[in-house]
């Protein structure tokens, strides 16, 4: 299978097992050592490590750039070739060691010795220190997360303090695992300036344009092709610092079908797949009795919950809310709509980040309870509402239905309608959607960061309830920045109860992050930005 086969003629060649022969195309498990063939259902919008891009830029880039920091994983006990990041462990990259000064308003940083750009050229601190400017002036969104997140607004506070140093001098102390969170984004990495510089204009004087299609990074594999709708092809570096990856091409195909996924994972025709979710927990669920195929399935922080846009009535009505969270069956939706591949919601904050509770939830399934919520509420019946869910999103769907006939005992009239991602995105944005099944999943593993964009008042876009409450905001404000970690974790709690009692969402579940593959790849590790790095991926 070249890698100029075009969509349709790649589904063509691989529907059934003799036209592989016939058209002398080897199946992808021929291909070990050598090439990845990986299918997904995105593409890239840009390469630019700092705007804000598709999973598939996001994805690509991963295997492009080098964080300055990196998230640690650990082997799972008991999952062949399988690790994980756990909650504050962190490990060099572009960085190889680090130290806080000024009681954690400054970090310093220590570039690896002997790294460098496939040109050959250094990845040094001038060279990070440019990156870092851009990413505070260029066009995208990192001019404002680097303000928010670690209180750095000029580049003045980025200091070269000699060819190996950078020191990032914040506006004042700031917790040092949000610190160290921030800097393993793949979103703050080095680009080669020299490489930049050139296709800098007047008008353009970052290369935002040229950057969205051409890669500058230091990361184990450089890109060789990039087809929109087709394919991305990627093929490793030998001089890279972590060693040459085991897989010399990493092959990227756009399938946008999940059945055509799934036949062409069965036919042996793709070694894996991966996106969000990649497969649905119905086309994962028989792979499980499939020996050639391995199923990896890792706790996540991925929520899913049901968004009630309280500027609609009766939403409005915290009893009406509170009503609607004891009419979810959840229990019954996790193994009948999930198959088992995720986790009952017990708080808005992801079990797997810091400060999570799960005490603080009193709801459980008691549509007795609900009812008489209901009838407390003053709210007469039935209440007629739309509950919008997005074309494609299988366990969305299904839910839907469940909550549908759970929420129509207690009272309601409820109109399902089904969107295309980009209108549901509107609407949601826009605040003309009543009901609505949401997901997020926060690639900064802390609990301020998880909150603010959902909850907090000035939160345009992200906090799809359109919730206001000046107490939680006060908590959010006074805390994202506080350097003592148990005061820090008591406010996250607080937090939470405040969104839990105003019952903001209607909970649902936490994901798994789940992979169908051949069964005999090893080195799967899954960061808090839940994107492959292929370079650890080898044949066991």
């Amino acid at each position: 299978m070249g890698s100029n086969t075009d969509r349709r003629t790649f589904l063509k060649l691989t529907s059934g097992a003799a036209a592989l022969g016939a058209f002398g195309v080897m199946p992808a498990h021929a291909q070990a050592g050598s090439t990845l063939t990986v299918a997904w259902d995105s593409d890239i919008d840009s390469l630019d490590p700092h705007v804000f891009k598709s999973v598939g830029g996001y994805a690509v880039q991963c295997n492009l750039y080098d964080p300055v920091v990196g998230w640690k994983v650990r082997p799972i006990e008991g999952a062949r070739g399988v690790s994980r990041s756990f909650p504050n462990e962190f490990e060099g990259s572009l960085a190889e060691s680090w130290t806080f000064e000024r009681d954690g308003a400054t970090i310093v940083l220590k570039i690896r010795p002997g790294m460098k750009f496939p040109s050959g050229r250094p990845v040094d601190a001038a060279a990070l220190k440019y990156s870092l400017d851009r990413a505070l002036q260029s066009p995208g969104y990192m001019r404002f997360i680097m303000p928010r997140m670690i209180q750095v607004s000029k580049p003045e506070q980025i200091v070269m303090r000699d060819p190996t140093t950078i020191a990032l001098d914040m506006t004042g102390p700031t917790p040092q695992p949000m610190v160290l969170n921030f800097l393993s984004l793949m979103t703050i990495t080095a680009l080669d300036p020299e490489l930049v510089k050139p296709n800098a204009t007047e008008k353009d004087p970052w290369a935002a344009e040229w950057a969205k299609r051409n890669p500058a990074g230091s990361g184990p594999y450089v890109l060789t092709a990039n087809n929109p709708g087709v394919e991305v092809v990627l093929e490793a570096r030998k001089d890279h610092w972590r060693g040459t990856p085991h897989f010399q091409k990493i092959v990227l195909k756009f399938v946008p079908n999940e059945a055509d996924r799934v036949l062409l994972l069965k036919r042996k025709a793709i070694d894996l797949i991966i996106g969000r979710p990649g497969l649905s927990p119905r086309n994962i669920k028989p792979f499980e009795k499939e020996k050639d195929f391995r199923i990896v399935s890792v706790p996540d922080t991925t929520c899913h919950w049901l968004a009630m846009n309280q500027t609609r009535k009766p939403l409005d009505n915290v009893k009406v809310r509170q009503a609607i969270n004891y009419a979810i069956p959840v229990a019954a939706i996790v193994p009948n709509v999930l198959m088992g591949y995720g986790s009952v919601m017990k708080s808005p904050v992801p079990a797997l980040t810091p400060g999570h509770d799960a005490t603080l939830s009193p709801y459980k399934y008691e549509p007795e309870k609900a009812r008489a919520l209901i009838k407390e509420s003053g709210v007469e019946t039935p209440i007629a509402l739309d509950l919008a869910v997005r074309i494609g999103w299988q366990p969305h769907e299904e839910a839907a239905v469940w909550i549908q006939r759970e929420l129509e005992k207690i009272g309601f009239k409820i109109n399902i309608t089904r969107q295309t991602d980009a209108t549901f995105r509107q609407l949601a944005t826009k605040g003309d959607l009543q009901l609505s099944i949401e997901t997020w999943q926060s690639w900064v593993n802390d609990p301020f960061f998880h909150m603010v964009p959902l909850f907090h008042s000035t939160s345009k876009g992200t906090n799809t309830a359109f919730y206001k409450n000046p107490a939680l905001d006060k908590i959010l404000d006074e805390n994202y920045h506080q350097a003592d970690p148990d005061k820090r974790l008591a406010a996250a709690k607080a937090a939470q109860k405040i969104v839990i009692d105003d019952a903001v969402w209607g909970m649902l579940w936490y994901d798994n992050w789940t992979r169908v593959m051949r069964n005999d790849l090893v080195g799967v590790e899954k960061r808090w930005d839940t994107f492959e790095r292929f370079n650890s991926l080898k044949t066991a």
